[in-house]
């Protein structure tokens, strides 16, 4: 009975997370033809986080890989912060490797007040949002999760 109930909690747990990944993947696909100049861009996705104040949406109406001509805000959940206005985007590769054709998630780059915000969203389904501080080193990241639209 034991396995059975595992078997099926894993079953629900696969059709959720290949909901995630079909929902980034699309966002992702979207972000690279616009940046492309292949297409029109208006997409949107709802992150929460394990910090609240990370958790918010976010809104891309124009992708460029020319820094500061993205078009684009994040809107933090509940007012927890200023919006973050879009800087720039970076394409992720397969492998890490820049000679790549395969793009598998973008980093964002925001601009706040006294610091920047940054936004990965893969093709699999994780994201990650992470903060830097003006006048220090490093980005301190953490996992989030994507909420499906109603």
């Amino acid at each position: 009975m034991k396995k059975i109930a595992a078997i099926i909690l894993s079953l629900f747990s696969a059709v959720s997370l290949a909901k995630d990944n079909s929902f980034t993947t699309n966002f992702v696909n979207e972000v690279q033809k616009a940046a492309d100049g292949v297409g029109q861009l208006s997409e949107q996705i709802v992150v929460e986080c394990p910090s609240p104040s990370a958790s918010g949406t976010f809104l891309i109406t124009h992708a460029t890989y020319d820094f500061g001509k993205s078009l684009g805000v994040y809107v933090f959940k509940g007012g927890a912060g200023p919006d973050a206005k879009l800087n720039w985007i970076g394409a992720k590769f397969k492998n890490d490797d820049l000679s790549s054709d395969v793009i598998i998630g973008y980093d964002f780059g925001f601009t706040l007040p006294g610091g920047q915000f940054f936004l990965t969203v893969m093709k699999n389904g994780k994201i990650k949002a992470g903060v830097n501080k003006n006048g220090t080193s490093g980005v301190k990241e953490i996992n989030c999760k994507v909420i499906m639209p109603d």
